[in-house]
C-alpha cells in the first residue's frame, strides 16, 4: 500500500496505480546480464528469472536496502550474485518508486526495500547473504522493520514469508496471503513493523536477540512516557528526563529513510532543525520550542525540545467548529469568531518575530499548530530555514502554495499558509478552492448562516483567492437560488452532477475510483463500476450501452476472484445485473458468492457483515427472490440469517475490532433481518435485529451537545457522523425498527443519533465517508416517519454539497477520498453524491441497496 500520495503521482486528474507513472525518473538495470536471465515489470518492481530457477511457495525471503544515491552499485551487486546462485529477484524499478517507498509519509512495513531475493531453501539462503554481506561490506540503507539484518552487514535482511501468493481474496477485496508454519498450518504472512516469524519457525542465522526487560523504555537518560506519532521517518514522544525530572518532546530520525522530494533523509533534516531551533531560541525566546539535547542512540538521530502542552489546531477545530457540532446558535458561531480571530492574529505576530530574525517558517498548518492556555504556539520547524538561503518546499497539502500563486516576496510562502489557516478555521475547503475559487461565494454562505464571518477573517482566509471568478456561475445553483428555491436549483444542479459523472466514464481510461478500490477491485459496488450504474439506474439517468456492455464483460471474466459481499464483491455486482434485467446472469454470480470460501463452511461462520459477508448475501438473494420468485432465494436469505443467529453475539464474525455500523458492525445485519421478516413475516427475524440494535447502541458515544455517535471500533474512539461508519447508517437500521416494532429504547435514542447527522459540512461529499451519506439517512427517516424537520435537515445537508462540486467541460466533479483526485465511484465521488441528491429530491425511489 502506497498511500493517497503514492496513487496521486500517475495522473493530474485521477487516482492511478504509481506503476503508471510516466516518467519516473531514471530507471535501475544491473549490467552484465547473463544469457538467459530476463526481467518483467510487476508494479513497481523489475522481477529478474530464468529457466530451471526454482521459486518455492515460501521460505527465507532475503531483503536488501540501500540509500538511494548508492542504488546502482547496490543493484550491481546483488544481481551479480544472483545470477551466480542462479536465484529469482527484483528489485524497485525507477527513482520515482523508490522516493515514494522511502519517503517521510511513506508505507513502515515496506519502507527501505529496495532488493527482494527468493532463495530456493535455507542453505542458498545463507550463502547469499553472507556473500552479500562481504561484497556490500561498508554500504549502508534504512533499518527494514519487518525484518532482521544479517550478521555483520549494514544492508541485508532477511524474513520469512511467502514467495507465491496463496488464499485467494479475503472478504474485504484485498488479497490473502498465507505461509505454513511449523506445524503445517496455513497462517497469515503478516508484513508488519517487526521481526515475527510463524510459529514454530526459527531464525537459524542468529541467535536470539535477549528479551526487553520488562519496566520503561529509557534512551540516552529519557524515559519514554507516550508515543506521539509514529511514521516512516521515525516518530515522536512524550518523554521524562530521568535526571531532572523535566517531561520533554523526543523527535526521532530512522537513518536512510523518510525521504523527501528534494531526496533530503530524516536524520538529514532532523540535525538542520535542531540547529535552526537553537539559532531562533537565542535570537527571539519563546517564538519555538526550547531545544534541549540531539543525539544519535544505535542509527538513529533524536532531538529533544520543551514539550508544549496543549491541544493541536487541528484537534481544536474538532471540538470547536460549529459546523460539526449540533445547535451552537448565533451566539456560539460568533464567540467561535473570536477566538479564530485570536488565533490568527497570535500566529501573525509569531512569524513576524521569525521573519525579522531573518527565517521562514514554512510548513503552517494545523498540526504543527498547539493551541496552549496561554495562546497559540509554532512546532515542528522542519521547514523552518534562513530567507538568505533556498526555499524549503514542504507543506501539508492545502497550506503550501500551489504553482499558480506567484512566490512575489520571501514571505508569501508563510503568508499562503496563515490565508489557508484562517480558511481551516471558517471551513477546511482548500483543495476544492485550490481548483475552483468562485466556490468560496458558497462557502461564505454556509459559514454565516448563523452568523456573519468577520471581514478581517474572511479578507485573511481568501486573500489568495479569487472569489468573484466565474467559472461556476454556469453550472452551480447560485446561494440566493438555494436559499430561496433549494429544490428547484438542487434538481437542476443534480443534472450537472450526472453530466459530470458521465463525462468521467471514458472508453479511454480505467473507472476513476480510489486507492482502496485498485487495492479490491474496481467491479463492486463500493469502489467500482457496479455501483456507478447502480447509482445511473437508480436515479433514472441515461446509461450508456458500452458501459453495460464492460460491466457484463467484466463481471463474467472476474468472477472468480471477486469477493462475496454486497458492498465490496460478488453479491453486490449480482444485484446489479438483475438492476439490469440479466436475471440469471445475477442468479449465477450470487451462488458463486454464497460457495466462497471466505465466508465459511457454513452460513454463520466466516464474517457475517452486510457489507462483506453473510448478510450482504442475504440481502442479494432477497433481491433476487423478489425478482424471480424462486424460493431456493428466499432459502438462502433464511440461511443467512439463522446461521448468525447460531453464533448467539456476533462479535468475532464484524469487522475487526467489534467494528459498528451499516457497513462492519451490528446494524449493518440488523437492517437484512428486517427486510428478511418483512418477506417472510416471521417475527424471529426481527426480534434477532432488535436485540443486535440494542447491543450496537450500548457502543454509542455520547457527545457534549447531547447527540449519540459511533467509532469505528473498540480501539479508534472517533465519534463518526457518517452512512459506512457511524451515526447515519446506525438511523437507516433504528428508523425501520421503530417502525415496526416500537419501543422506548430505539424511541428515545433515534432522536440523538439523528442530531449527530444533521450537518451541512464534513470532510467530503462523499455518500459512505461524507455528506451526502448524512443527507440520504436524513431523507430516509423524513419520509418513513414524516418527521418535517429531518426533511428540512435534509435538504440542508444537500444543499451543503454544491460547495464541494468542481466544474469542467461536462458538468461537475467531486473530490474522492484523500480529496488530490477526482473520483466516480459511489464511496466517496459522484456517483454517490447524485444518488443521495436524488434520495433527497426524489423520495423512495431513491433507496441504495435497501429496497429489497
Amino acid at each position: 500500500m502506497i498511500g493517497f500520495h503514492g496513487y496521486a503521482q500517475a495522473d493530474p486528474e485521477y487516482y492511478a496505480p504509481l506503476s503508471g507513472l510516466t516518467g519516473a525518473g531514471r530507471r535501475f538495470t544491473p549490467g552484465g546480464v547473463p544469457g538467459g536471465w530476463t526481467s518483467t515489470d510487476q508494479d513497481i518492481w523489475t522481477r529478474w528469472t530464468a529457466d530451471g530457477v526454482e521459486v518455492p511457495d515460501q521460505g527465507w525471503k532475503v531483503h536488501v536496502s540501500a540509500r538511494l544515491e548508492r542504488a546502482d552499485a547496490v543493484l550491481g551487486i546483488v544481481a551479480r550474485a544472483c545470477f551466480a546462485e542462479r536465484v529469482a529477484f527484483k528489485h524497485i524499478a525507477a527513482e520515482t518508486f523508490f522516493l515514494v517507498l522511502h519517503h517521510k509519509h511513506g508505507p513502515r512495513p515496506q519502507s527501505g526495500k529496495f532488493c527482494a531475493i527468493y532463495p530456493p531453501d535455507e542453505a542458498t539462503a545463507r550463502r547469499l547473504m553472507e556473500r552479500l554481506t562481504r561484497d556490500l561490506a561498508g554500504e549502508q540503507g534504512p533499518y527494514i522493520l519487518s525484518d532482521r539484518r544479517f550478521p555483520g552487514s549494514g544492508v541485508v535482511h532477511y524474513r520469512y514469508g511467502a514467495f507465491r501468493r496463496r488464499g485467494g481474496t479475503r472478504p474485504d477485496g484485498t488479497l490473502a496471503s498465507l505461509v505454513r508454519d511449523g506445524h503445517g498450518r496455513d497462517v497469515p504472512d503478516t508484513r508488519g513493523v517487526s521481526f515475527a516469524p510463524p510459529a514454530g519457525i526459527t531464525d537459524p542465522f542468529a541467535p536470539e536477540p535477549p528479551a526487553t526487560p520488562p519496566g520503561p523504555v529509557v534512551i540516552n537518560g529519557y524515559e519514554i512516557l507516550q508515543a506521539v506519532q509514529p511514521s516512516n521517518s521515525g516518530g515522536s514522544y512524550k518523554a521524562r528526563d530521568t535526571r531532572t525530572g523535566r517531561v520533554v518532546f523526543i523527535k526521532e530520525a530512522r537513518a536512510h529513510n523518510g525521504l523527501y522530494w528534494d531526496r533530503t533523509t530524516a536524520a538529514q533534516r532532523l540535525r538542520r532543525e535542531y540547529e535552526t531551533l537553537r539559532e531562533l531560541h537565542r535570537a527571539v525566546p519563546g517564538v519555538c520550542p526550547e531545544p534541549l539535547d540531539h543525539f544519535t542512540e544505535w542509527e538513529h538521530d533524536f532531538m529533544v525540545t520543551e514539550f508544549v502542552e496543549g491541544d493541536s489546531l487541528h484537534a481544536w477545530m474538532a471540538r470547536h467548529a460549529p459546523l460539526v457540532q449540533a445547535g451552537r446558535g448565533a451566539a456560539g458561531h460568533t464567540a467561535y469568531h473570536v477566538e479564530c480571530l485570536t488565533i490568527v492574529d497570535r500566529l501573525d505576530v509569531l512569524l513576524g518575530r521569525i521573519h525579522r530574525a531573518g527565517y521562514r517558517y514554512g510548513d503552517l498548518n494545523p498540526r504543527n499548530v498547539m493551541v496552549t492556555p496561554e495562546g497559540a504556539r509554532l512546532v515542528d520547524f522542519e521547514s523552518c530555514a534562513p530567507v538568505a538561503g533556498p526555499l524549503v518546499r514542504m507543506g501539508a497539502q492545502g497550506y503550501a502554495p500551489p504553482d499558480s500563486v506567484p512566490l512575489t516576496g520571501p514571505f508569501t510562502w508563510d503568508d499562503y499558509g496563515l490565508s489557508a489557516i484562517a480558511l481551516a478555521l471558517v471551513m477546511p475547503m482548500h483543495d476544492v478552492v485550490s481548483r475552483s475559487p468562485g466556490n468560496l461565494r458558497w462557502v461564505r454562505r454556509e459559514a454565516g448562516r448563523h452568523a456573519p464571518v468577520p471581514g478581517r477573517l474572511w479578507r485573511r482566509a481568501t486573500r489568495f483567492h479569487d472569489e468573484h471568478d466565474p467559472a461556476p456561475d454556469k453550472v452551480l445553483p447560485s446561494p440566493d437560488d438555494l436559499d430561496e428555491r433549494p429544490r428547484e436549483s438542487l434538481t437542476r444542479f443534480a443534472g450537472h452532477v450526472r453530466d459530470g459523472l458521465l463525462g468521467m466514464l471514458s472508453p479511454d481510461r480505467p473507472l476513476p475510483t480510489v486507492p482502496h478500490g485498485f487495492e479490491t477491485n474496481t467491479l463492486c459496488v463500493t469502489y467500482g463500476l457496479a455501483g456507478v450504474l447502480h447509482a445511473l439506474l437508480v436515479t433514472g439517468s441515461h446509461v450508456p450501452p458500452e458501459l453495460t456492455g464492460r460491466f457484463l464483460a467484466r463481471a463474467t471474466a472476474e468472477r472468480d476472484a471477486l469477493p462475496p459481499g454486497l458492498h465490496i464483491g460478488a453479491a453486490g455486482v449480482s444485484w446489479v445485473l438483475a438492476d439490469l434485467g440479466l436475471l440469471g446472469e445475477a442468479e449465477d454470480l450470487l451462488a458463486t458468492a454464497a460457495r466462497h470460501p471466505a465466508l465459511g463452511d457454513r452460513a454463520g461462520t466466516g464474517t457475517a457483515t452486510l457489507g462483506e459477508g453473510w448478510a450482504g448475501v442475504g440481502m442479494a438473494a432477497l433481491r433476487l427472490h423478489r425478482g424471480t420468485g424462486d424460493q431456493r432465494h428466499l432459502d438462502l436469505a433464511v440461511r443467512a440469517a439463522d446461521g448468525i443467529a447460531s453464533l448467539g453475539d456476533p462479535r468475532a464474525a464484524l469487522g475487526a475490532g467489534n467494528a459498528r455500523g451499516l457497513l462492519h458492525g451490528r446494524s449493518g445485519i440488523a437492517l437484512f433481518l428486517h427486510r428478511l421478516a418483512a418477506r417472510t413475516g416471521e417475527e424471529r427475524h426481527l426480534a434477532h435485529g432488535l436485540r443486535l440494535l440494542h447491543a450496537e447502541l450500548d457502543l454509542a458515544l455520547e457527545l457534549k451537545d447531547g447527540a449519540l455517535s459511533f467509532a469505528d471500533d473498540d480501539t479508534a474512539r472517533r465519534a463518526l457522523p457518517y452512512l459506512g461508519t457511524g451515526s447515519a447508517g446506525v438511523a437507516l437500521a433504528l428508523t425501520r425498527y421503530q417502525a415496526a416494532v416500537p419501543g422506548e429504547r430505539i424511541a428515545a435514542a433515534l432522536p440523538r443519533v439523528l442530531a449527530d447527522t444533521a450537518k451541512t459540512y464534513c470532510g467530503v461529499p462523499g455518500l459512505y465517508p461524507g455528506l451526502a451519506g448524512l443527507a440520504f439517512a436524513l431523507a430516509d427517516h423524513a419520509e418513513i416517519t414524516g418527521d418535517a424537520a429531518c426533511a428540512h435537515a435534509a435538504l440542508d445537508a444537500a444543499r451543503g454539497l454544491v460547495k464541494y462540486a468542481v466544474p469542467d467541460g461536462h458538468g461537475v466533479r467531486f473530490l474522492g477520498d484523500g480529496s488530490l483526485r477526482f473520483s466516480a465511484e459511489l464511496w466517496s465521488g459522484g456517483a454517490g453524491v447524485l444518488l443521495a441528491l436524488h434520495r433527497v429530491l426524489h423520495g423512495a425511489s431513491g433507496h441504495f441497496l435497501l429496497d429489497a
